[in-house]
């Protein structure tokens, strides 16, 4: 009768170690998704990431570990090794997950020359900050379970990178935007400036511009230090007209010149050519016998021009 003793008490204590063995293996391989305030949490034996939405980081802590880190402007070369806690900002953080095999000695022809081990490695890579976090002799079960949530941070931070490019787009936007206002400003301002000059400032920028210093010229002024009104004409039919707020610098080639009772009336075509005419009005409160001398002496010179055209033609 000991002998049946002895076998029960054999296949009680390996059917106990089978079923503590089993659960040991259960509770290393188990993992679990939780909520934490601010975001999510996948947790497994040794290790837990935390994906921390509100704060726009991620947290890595694990009993056994590899930390390094690059020297820059910003931070010092560093390593370390063993239990960590580690946050990263999720801005350009990248994780790999790769399978750990080992190398077979002398494989046969055909062979793979590697065996998978049952691990996987997990890297953390925070692109912006140069350091990697390494989690080595994760199991293959529990890395897989992992991947699902892995995939949800990559999304969620490729979110927030694409954010942060249409954020730094936007300012340069506006930055441009701001800085062509200010160039209008300052043209705006020149402009004032110009129109502010003394008027034999103004009518020597004008010269300048036009090229030619006219034979006959005359100016009215609008009583506030500006001018309302300028003629400037040489012996070739160049002629400068200012008036209103235009200025034009072009010949009488194609001009119309009419008397409007106290002032002329000039139509000229600008130097480009351009068929719409400019219309300036000169002479204003000028004796009689000036504005009649000037529109004789327009008339001669623009018909001069249309003669030498047609014989040239």
């Amino acid at each position: 009768m000991d002998w049946i003793w002895w076998s029960l008490g054999t296949v009680f204590v390996l059917s106990l170690g089978a079923y503590l063995y089993a659960e040991l293996q259960a509770f290393w391989l188990r993992t679990t998704v939780s909520k934490i305030p601010g975001g999510q949490r996948f947790e497994a034996h040794g290790f837990s990431v935390d994906m921390l939405k509100g704060a726009g980081k991620v947290r890595v802590k694990a009993r056994k570990a590899h930390y390094s880190q690059k020297a820059n402007d910003k931070q010092t070369a560093m390593e370390k090794t063993g239990p960590l806690d580690v946050t990263f900002d999720a801005l350009g953080l990248r994780i790999e997950l790769s399978r750990m095999v080992r190398t077979i000695n002398n494989p046969k022809p055909g062979q793979d020359p590697t065996l998978p081990t049952g691990w996987h490695s997990m890297a953390f890579q925070a692109t912006e900050e140069d350091a990697v976090l390494r989690l080595d002799h994760v199991p293959t079960k529990v890395a897989d379970q992992f991947i699902g949530f892995a995939k949800q941070i990559q999304v969620w931070v490729e979110r927030l990178e694409h954010q942060r490019t249409a954020r730094l787009e936007a300012e340069e936007a506006a930055k441009r935007e701001a800085e062509e206002a200010a160039a209008i400003r300052a043209a705006a301002k020149a402009k004032g400036k110009a129109v502010a000059m003394p008027p034999e400032e103004q009518i020597a920028q004008w010269r300048r511009v036009a090229g030619f210093t006219g034979t006959n010229s005359e100016i009215g002024l609008d009583g506030k230090g500006g001018i309302e009104w300028f003629i400037d004409l040489d012996a070739t039919g160049r002629i400068t007209l200012h008036s209103g707020k235009q200025t034009a610098h072009t010949t009488l080639r194609g001009a119309t010149i009419t008397s409007l009772g106290g002032e002329l009336e000039i139509n000229v075509l600008d130097a480009d050519g351009n068929q719409d005419p400019h219309s300036f009005r000169v002479l204003k409160n000028m004796p009689p016998d000036v504005r009649r001398a000037w529109k004789e002496r327009l008339e001669m010179l623009r018909d001069s021009l249309k003669r030498s055209s047609a014989v040239t033609t």
